[in-house]
């Protein structure tokens, strides 16, 4: 960044009176504007098309949170922060923010810090000793001051003398935080705070307030430190679902682990909700079922209501899962330049934080709280996933709206723990037994939102031995053998419609879930977990069809893409899909291409079950191979 940039702006704000948020703004995005853009609004005359010119370079650069892409940038040799500031390298030469966070900002904490089961459980285990540990870390210097634009800054700095405490004129700093423009833009924004009065008193201002104080600093951290951080802000129907979902207003995940999140509420009034919401949404890193025996670590967080704002630590409380919320910071005023600056150095120290404990992080299929598929088609709380599926572009269905929600009201009273139910809604006032809020249309009429349970790990492909493809079979057989009870066919069956829930998931579901009446007598006995076991269960229905459907299926638009070639799979006079035609799919399937040599027997069961040998799901549960332990 040249002198004479923040010179030439510094004169157009004293001359026409616009104040320091303006220039802030202005110098932001002319210094990220190219070479071409510079020369033209510095040729025009010295009045007000200046500034004219840079009102539309602002709005054209700005964002979401009010500084953006600059506008005709993107040439080589630039760098693009967090703020989508793009600062041209050879203007007073390459930015440093990476390198002066890496070496001296954000020096790695060490090794006692984050711990790995000591007594105390170390910094971010999820203990009481671990918050007490993160409240004496928020309270620690970083490596160094935060390096701000003093020009731009004066009056924000003779505010507060305690500001000394935290920030320093990059001019006056090192040459390494002098050339850290994209940090000084973050630090300098902080500090001068924003203008946004048409948002004053809302939730929408605390929210954009706390994203220029929190995601902002916390992306170019990660990115200096590599860390794989994802980060996303919550969103609301008009259904209000945000509410039951119980997802906070602000995540962040470290490789699918959770470690960070926040509530925002329009006024101050409304701090001591934010902090219940922190206790009460999303309160562990991943469900805890679904890793059992893998020690669960401190969650970072933060309550903003308004303009006050404090850091927590979520730990355990007890026994039973339940947490608290214990204070790591005073009470902050986003209002004041110290409060706004505290609040950076409070996301900093979290970011050093993560960064300590992001090798022992455990692999997490599914990240608690994320979206996953196409567009987001399904989000995961604890209790249940929120599925959205668009009807209209969903290929090879048979039932609408009205037939499907039929159907999964109807499975809501067959009681079996491997068939995929609508979410019953008992402790996240999500809906009760099954209700119209666990499933419903909205307001497009043609995208359905199912809340589905249970929770489980999806799976990629077959079990890695037959002893597991023997219990995997014969859950989704049960699963078939209710649903084809229930007067209903499934017509997709394939290992990515398959959940695995681990031995300590499937307990919690178990006392409630039993095998469908018809079932009972004759497949109990083979399709019960032994005590420890997994429990697999069929999910994904959208292409289910009632059982006499007489459609057929052999071409377009009802047959399915996903379908093997597999002769026999259509009933040969008529072409219907049928109860068999599911018995068909789990031989073609989930028995073929096995990541090993299958034994006689079970040979046997793929050969009838692929010839329509097998009358029933029901029979092939007494299959030989499938009674034999």
């Amino acid at each position: 960044m040249e002198q004479a940039d923040t010179n030439f702006i510094s004169g157009l704000a004293d001359e026409f009176g616009l104040g320091p948020a303006w220039e802030l703004s202005a110098v932001t995005a002319f210094t990220g504007a190219s070479a071409e853009i510079r020369a033209y609004i510095r040729g025009r005359p010295h009045n007000n098309k200046q500034v004219d010119l840079l009102n539309e370079l602002m709005q054209a650069s700005a964002a979401g949170l009010g500084v953006g892409n600059a506008a005709g940038a993107g040439g080589a040799g630039s760098a693009v922060g967090p703020l989508g500031v793009e600062v041209a390298a050879g203007a007073g030469g390459p930015d440093t923010s990476t390198e002066y966070i890496r070496r001296v900002l954000l020096k790695p904490l060490g090794a006692a810090n984050v711990g790995g089961g000591g007594g105390d459980g170390g910094l971010l285990m999820m203990s009481a000793p671990a918050a007490a540990a993160v409240a004496r870390l928020s309270d620690q210097p970083l490596g160094a001051k935060l390096p701000v634009l003093g020009r731009m800054a004066q009056s924000a700095l003779a505010s507060n003398s305690e500001l000394g405490d935290y920030v320093v004129t990059a001019e006056a700093d090192a040459r390494l935080a002098a050339d850290a423009y994209t940090l000084c833009m973050i630090t300098t924004s902080a500090l001068m705070g924003m203008s946004c009065n048409q948002f004053g008193g809302s939730e929408t201002f605390t929210t954009v307030q706390m994203a220029r104080l929190v995601d902002d600093p916390l992306s170019l951290a990660a990115t200096s430190l590599g860390l794989h951080v994802r980060t996303d802000r919550n969103t609301t129907d008009r259904s209000g679902a945000t509410g039951r979902q119980l997802r906070p207003d602000f995540l962040c995940w470290v490789d699918n682990v959770l470690l960070f999140k926040g509530e925002e509420k329009a006024n101050a009034s409304d701090l001591e909700t934010a902090i219940t919401e922190l206790e009460a949404r999303m309160a562990t890193s991943w469900n805890p079922a679904l890793l059992p025996g893998v020690s669960m670590p401190c969650m970072f967080a933060y309550a903003a209501a308004g303009s006050a704002v404090q850091f927590f630590a979520i730990t355990s409380s007890g026994g039973g899962g339940a947490v608290q919320a214990t204070a790591i910071s005073d009470l902050l005023d986003t209002g004041t330049p110290l409060g706004r600056i505290k609040v950076v150095h409070h996301t900093l120290v979290i970011v050093r934080a993560l960064a300590a404990y992001a090798p022992y992080a455990p692999k997490i299929t599914m990240a608690l709280g994320g979206r996953v598929g196409l567009g987001g088609a399904v989000e995961v709380f604890s209790e249940f996933v929120r599925k959205s599926v668009d009807l209209a572009q969903q290929h090879g269905t048979v039932m609408g709206y009205p037939g499907l929600a039929d159907m999964y009201r109807t499975l809501s009273g067959v009681c079996c723990p491997n068939l995929v139910r609508l979410h019953s809604g008992s402790s996240s006032g999500a809906g009760g037994g099954g209700g119209s809020s666990s499933i419903r249309l909205q307001a497009d009429g043609r995208t359905l939102v199912l809340h589905l349970e249970p929770v489980g790990l999806p799976l990629h492909g077959a079990p890695a031995s037959e002893a597991d493809l023997k219990q995997a079979l014969r859950h989704v057989l049960t699963a078939v053998a209710a649903l084809h009870a229930a007067g209903f066919v499934h017509r997709d069956i394939r290992w990515h419609n398959v959940i695995r829930l681990p031995a300590a998931a499937s307990a919690s579901t178990a006392g409630s879930q039993q095998p469908p009446p018809s079932a009972a007598s004759s497949s109990s006995g083979n399709s019960s977990s032994p005590a420890g076991a997994d429990t697999y269960v069929l999910i994904d229905l959208e292409h289910a069809a009632p059982a006499d459907c007489d459609l057929d299926c052999r071409q377009p638009p009802h047959r399915l893409h996903t379908w093997p070639a597999a002769d026999g799979l259509l009933d040969p006079a008529t072409g219907r899909y049928t109860r068999q035609s599911d018995l068909c799919l789990v031989a073609a399937a989930l028995m073929a291409n096995l990541p090993f040599a299958l034994s006689d027997a079970g040979r046997d069961l793929r050969q009838q079950l692929a010839t329509r040998q097998v009358p029933s799901a029901e029979a092939a549960l007494h299959h030989a191979w499938l009674c034999a332990t």
